[in-house]
């Protein structure tokens, strides 16, 4: 006879039902973790989306850096070029000093070789005086000589001394007068009577102007000083004027066409027959027309409105 009651019966029941649904989601566990994993297209979106952010994020960091570059790079050439104007105001200041500085010291040389050299004329001439007076004196007495000596054995070697010293004095006479004309070609070279802070060129005394006026205003200012605006009529001369102009300057000459347009025409009146144009020049540009010519540190000319500023070059005889 089983011992068992209905309680077993039911414990067993409970028992085997809880087994079966055990083994059944043992079945369906691991289908719902495939369906729960992501497919191959969503997880390619994801790293899509991960390499576009972290593009963006170098791209911005990029960006910030080269910025940050620039905008040092950009601080100093502004700063190079705060310098490098201090460095060409101070340079162009120095410049003008040493040139005043060497204006003076080249104008006090050349007074005392104007002194040396007059006082080496006079003592040429006096020279070529005594000389011509010693000549005569000298013939006076070799003739007396001769005649004492007529009949002596000495007389021909006397005459050929005689004849040897009038060789010599001949060439000393000749290197006097070549030497007397070097001395006065010298003279005439040289240019003594420049003003101070005046540059010389040939026989020619030039003045470049440190300030700017218009065309006008500076033919004036070379007129109040004896002098015109400066008169180009060689090349040799253009390269002289040229030499002088520091970069980003550009002078005054006295050259225009306001007379007649396309007729340029020197102070006093002389036509252009040598000219030195720049590229394109001269062009008359804007509506106001460009009038007057100006001289360029390359050497070249252009013209410009006469009221614009400039420096200018005044010229004058030595």
């Amino acid at each position: 006879m089983s011992t068992e009651g209905p309680n077993s019966s039911y414990e067993k029941w409970d028992l085997m039902e809880g087994m079966e649904l055990e083994k059944e989601e043992q079945r369906k566990g691991p289908k719902e973790v495939l369906f729960s994993l992501p497919c191959p297209a969503e997880r390619a979106i994801g790293l899509l989306y991960l390499l576009l952010a972290l593009t963006l994020v170098l791209f911005t960091a990029l960006t910030i850096v080269n910025l940050r570059r620039v905008s040092s790079a950009w601080a100093a050439l502004e700063e190079a070029q705060m310098r490098t104007k201090s460095i060409h105001a101070a340079a162009w200041h120095n410049l003008s000093e040493v040139q005043q500085a060497l204006d003076l010291q080249l104008s006090n040389h050349l007074q005392a070789l104007s002194s040396q050299l007059l006082n080496v004329s006079q003592e040429m001439e006096k020279l070529q005086r005594e000389a011509a007076q010693g000549r005569e004196e000298g013939g006076k007495e070799l003739e007396d000589r001769i005649r004492a000596l007529e009949d002596q054995d000495l007389l021909k070697p006397l005459l050929q001394q005689l004849e040897e010293m009038r060789q010599e004095q001949n060439r000393s006479l000749v290197s006097l007068e070549a030497a007397l004309e070097a001395v006065h070609n010298l003279s005439g070279i040289l240019c003594t009577r420049c003003p101070p802070g005046w540059l010389q060129f040939a026989r020619t005394c030039y003045y470049f102007s440190t300030t700017t006026k218009p065309w006008l205003q500076a033919k004036d200012f070379c007129a109040e000083l004896g002098a015109h605006l400066v008169v180009v009529e060689s090349e040799q001369e253009n390269k002289f004027l040229a030499n002088q102009v520091m970069q980003n300057r550009v002078f005054w000459l006295g050259l225009a066409d306001t007379h007649q347009e396309g007729h340029w025409q020197w102070l006093g009146g002389a036509s252009l027959s040598l000219s030195f144009w720049d590229r394109g020049e001269p062009n008359n540009a804007g509506q106001q027309g460009e009038d007057c010519a100006t001289l360029l540190s390359s050497g070249f000319w252009n013209d410009v409105s006469c009221a614009s500023s400039a420096a200018w070059v005044c010229e004058r005889a030595c």
